[in-house]
């Protein structure tokens, strides 16, 4: 069965956060540093960049791997202390900006820019005397002297993200970029009918459901491979799916129908645990 790597999981995380103001205003102050991302962490009305990074990894169950702070610089002491700074970007990394000045999560790279998504920051084009007051994106020249480097976290999983160090500890192999895009929506494909699916019964479904029968790996082993006709083996194999979740699909007696098509999808698909 695949599982989303634990960086995936957090990028998409950050990118499903709305970009809007978030600080409420304070008719003394103007912009006051409070919001739903302080309360979170547990400390309010105080900058917010490096709060926003940790509630992020905080909000997907994977905060143990970075420092709770809400210093830029702490952030990159830790860094550097644990063996996780680096000068390139990679997906999730903290970069720091300014030498602590500011801090946002990496979304994305390619050869000349790297683009972050981060909390107390100003939408593009739009200024506030210097404070920001939202959640933005943004894109900068990665050799620009602005960014200074970046924490790069060990994810729990062992898998390294999308990376553009060479030699990067986690074990990744560099690429020449990567930019987000939503996930894609997976969907099953539609029943075609029972008789489809009897023994001798030959059709593309038949050859679309051995397929998925095969990576969920499903009763006894194909010699060859799938088909596009239904064999003994292939109720065989049909049975033992259904043998599997006998509550919900029995009788198991090989013969696939609606539910069967939907698990046996699933399954192959990494929807549903085997």
């Amino acid at each position: 069965m695949t599982t989303t790597p634990e960086w995936r999981r957090l990028v998409d995380h950050v990118m499903a956060v709305p970009e809007r103001i978030y600080e409420t205003w304070n008719s003394i102050v103007g912009w006051d540093n409070h919001t739903i991302f302080g309360k979170e962490y547990g400390w309010d009305g105080v900058a917010w960049c490096a709060i926003f990074d940790w509630d992020m990894y905080h909000d997907v169950g994977l905060d143990a791997i970075v420092p709770k702070t809400a210093s830029v610089s702490g952030m990159a002491a830790y860094a550097r202390q644990h063996g996780q700074w680096s000068q390139y970007p990679s997906v999730g990394a903290w970069v720091d900006f300014g030498s602590g000045a500011h801090t946002e999560i990496v979304v994305g790279f390619d050869a000349d820019n790297v683009y972050t998504k981060g909390g107390n920051s100003v939408q593009l084009g739009a200024t506030d005397n210097g404070q920001g007051n939202g959640v933005w994106h943004h894109e900068h020249a990665r050799r620009s002297s602005y960014v200074t480097g970046y924490f790069a976290p060990h994810f729990p999983d062992g898998v390294c993200p999308p990376t553009a160090d060479p030699k990067d500890p986690r074990g990744g192999k560099a690429v020449a970029s990567w930019r987000w895009a939503p996930p894609q929506k997976l969907t099953c494909p539609k029943f075609p009918g029972r008789d489809k699916f009897k023994l001798g019964a030959t059709s593309d479904s038949a050859l679309l459901l051995q397929t998925w029968l095969q990576r969920g790996g499903w009763g006894p082993a194909y010699r060859v491979g799938p088909s596009r006709t239904m064999t003994q083996l292939d109720l065989d194999k049909v049975k033992a799916l259904q043998q599997h979740y006998l509550a919900d699909l029995g009788p198991a007696d090989g013969l696939a129908g609606p539910k069967t098509w939907l698990y046996a999808w699933q399954v192959a698909s990494g929807l549903r645990k085997k």
